[in-house]
């Protein structure tokens, strides 16, 4: 855990986010021994409503109210401290990355792109191509919904029939094989159709003639869900498959 002699060289928005971690983690039943000294000097960092709610919250043991109250502070979610560097930025060194790759079939929603970068950081993807006219990364919404990951993943805007593409291709689509007994290529390209007629007749066929389609296997009425759900457990599928091949599993 941070040591307070740590928190004090960084600068003040990275030692509120470093003091609201050490309440996380104590209320998450880790030890401090600096828990008091920390918690006073997170008082010099706050302005006097802030202080009164913080002296509140810790007069009644509530250390996790302490962190949320740091988020609000700081005008961050929870997810933007998952692994943060020194300087308080999203620390995308420690990520695995995999010989993994989607195409992004006309994806016209900013926000389902913004979340396809972020299950994308999260599944170890390394590359994203867009075919042009699909929503642009950069889009407000995008940023939003990615959590900072754009800037994790390299992506790059093509037309698939234009691609130079020399590993297996494969399409998330209703009436694939069942991903749960599918090969997945431990370096491949995953094309993701649009919202609403999923991937075009020419992504199709180039899929076809190479690993053909995969689909989710589904237990409800609805007969398909949200793309970027989609995407989410397709990319945990292959990305645990290569972890396991990379084990020798």
């Amino acid at each position: 855990m941070i040591r307070l002699k740590k928190i004090r060289t960084l600068k003040q928005r990275v030692q509120l986010r470093k003091c609201g971690e050490v309440f996380h983690l104590v209320s998450s039943g880790q030890e401090s021994d600096e828990l008091e000294d920390i918690f006073s000097y997170f008082l010099t960092l706050l302005d006097n409503e802030s202080r009164k709610k913080a002296e509140y919250c810790y007069s009644k043991g509530r250390l996790d109210d302490l962190y949320y109250l740091s988020l609000d502070i700081l005008g961050e979610s929870v997810a933007d401290w998952d692994e943060m560097d020194e300087n308080g930025a999203i620390d995308f060194s420690r990520r695995t990355v995999f010989h993994h790759s989607l195409y992004l079939d006309s994806i016209r929603s900013p926000f389902n792109v913004g979340s396809i970068f972020r299950s994308s950081e999260a599944f170890g993807v390394e590359h994203i191509y867009i075919r042009p006219g699909s929503a642009d990364p950069r889009h407000n919404r995008a940023l939003k919904s990615s959590k900072g990951c754009v800037d994790a993943i390299a992506y790059s805007f093509a037309e698939l029939e234009e691609m130079d593409i020399d590993v297996p291709v494969f399409a998330l689509e209703l009436g694939g094989q069942d991903m749960e007994s599918f090969e997945f290529p431990e370096k491949g390209i995953c094309i993701i159709g649009s919202e609403e007629i999923g991937v075009s007749r020419s992504a199709l066929a180039i899929a076809d003639k190479s690993l053909g389609r995969v689909s989710i296997g589904m237990y409800g009425a609805k007969g398909s869900i949200n793309v970027s759900n989609a995407a989410s457990i397709l990319l945990s599928a292959w990305a645990n498959s290569s972890a396991k091949k990379c084990k020798g599993v």
